[in-house]
């Protein structure tokens, strides 16, 4: 009973906080790249902050329709920010041939094709998830059948046709998959355990394209971002695998709450590009 309350409680601070987070600013009313927003508001709080901002009052309102759509009945999970920071991403570096590895229930992938429809942008979208309930040591899903409900999601917001392997990451034939190509935008949101995320990042940075995105999930735990009561700071494996490997080896542009930005930029000496 108690701890009912407190939930309550804290479900109605976060409301407020949230409401309060979302009214228009002057100070944030300006339309840039993702690259000058990361420049111009240099803090995890601030960039947050920014990209929340940008979603409520500077971003087509067919971002707000497709985020209120996957927030009714537990269809997605992700923060208001993650729409806006998605829509700048792609408007800046235009991504051909975007992956995103743990695929659920097609909120991102969806949104990439609704993005690159509102763009003009033509291109490429995959995902690779095991289309199932299966999770790990801190998520647990509902059992349904994952690739329909993805692709009738997907239809719902373009004509675009996403290229979806049903495997898990670590299987021989989604590293083939992986491997087999050059990505300009890979979005690990998998597994969060440590060695798993591990393996999606080697994988990742060894199949972009010099000058391509990696964004990971969840990855802020060890950061000094602080989470506002309706965000979240990211779980341990995701969050060592971006502070002590990830950041060391590529450009970080960015974090935006539990999700960061890299950009592989420089090639190493046995030729592999970082």
């Amino acid at each position: 009973m108690l701890r009912t309350i407190k939930r309550r409680a804290r479900e109605t601070l976060a409301a407020v906080q949230y409401n309060r987070y979302s009214r228009h600013l002057s100070a944030y009313d300006i339309d840039l790249s993702f690259t000058q927003a990361a420049q111009r508001f240099s803090t995890r709080q601030e960039l947050y902050r920014y990209m929340h901002h940008y979603f409520h009052h500077l971003a087509p309102k067919e971002l707000r329709e497709h985020r209120e759509w996957f927030s009714r009945e537990n269809r997605g999970f992700g923060e208001d920010a993650f729409h806006a920071m998605w829509f700048l991403l792609l408007r800046e570096f235009r991504p051909q041939r975007c992956l995103e590895i743990g695929v659920y229930r097609g909120q991102i992938i969806s949104l990439w094709a609704l993005i690159a429809d509102l763009l003009g942008l033509r291109g490429e979208i995959h995902g690779i998830s095991p289309f199932s309930s299966a999770g790990d040591q801190v998520s647990s899903y509902v059992e349904i059948d994952y690739l329909s409900d993805t692709l009738q999601s997907f239809a719902k917001f373009s004509q675009k046709k996403p290229e979806l392997l049903k495997a898990y990451s670590t299987d021989p034939a989604a590293r083939d998959y992986i491997a087999s190509k050059q990505w300009d935008m890979i979005y690990i949101d998998g597994s969060h355990d440590f060695d798993i995320v591990l393996s999606d990042y080697r994988l990742s940075l060894s199949s972009l394209a010099l000058g391509a995105l990696l964004v990971m999930d969840d990855s802020s735990l060890r950061s000094d971002y602080r989470p506002l009561l309706f965000s979240f700071g990211g779980h341990p494996g995701p969050s060592d695998v971006f502070d002590k490997i990830a950041a060391q080896e590529m450009k970080f542009l960015g974090g935006v709450g539990h999700n960061n930005v890299l950009v592989k930029t420089r090639t190493t000496e046995d030729g592999a590009t970082k």
